[in-house]
């Protein structure tokens, strides 16, 4: 399962991931966050991956050129998850990425959604 939320009027957005991403999910994740890029706020976007049972592959290879795309129109991205290799890739990828990133354990999403709110 994959969701995008964001309020309206809002700059703060969060994506949850929990199980399989299938292709149907990654388009309509896609499609509510590029129109909210496209209104030229910049996003500080909370991802909380709660599981993660891999991705159908369509989806797999639209993610990161979508990923890549949107990095300019998002500020911070808090990364909540307990996966030891998604915290490694975060942290390796936050050397070269506009965006600031920080990765949070799940137990400290309270936590997450202060630093980007602060931010």
């Amino acid at each position: 399962m994959l969701t995008y939320e964001k309020k309206p009027k809002s700059s703060f957005a969060e994506i949850v991931v929990d199980g399989k991403i299938t292709d149907d999910e990654m388009n309509k994740v896609m499609a509510a966050m590029k129109a909210d890029l496209d209104s030229g706020t910049k996003l500080k976007l909370l991802e909380d991956i709660r599981t993660f049972e891999g991705m159908e592959p369509a989806a797999f290879f639209k993610d990161p050129r979508f990923g890549i795309s949107m990095m300019k129109g998002v500020s911070h991205v808090a990364l909540v998850t307990d996966a030891q290799w998604l915290k490694m890739v975060a942290e390796t990828f936050s050397f070269v990425s506009p965006t600031q990133i920080k990765v949070f354990e799940r137990a400290k999403i309270d936590e997450a959604r202060a630093w980007l709110n602060a931010a």
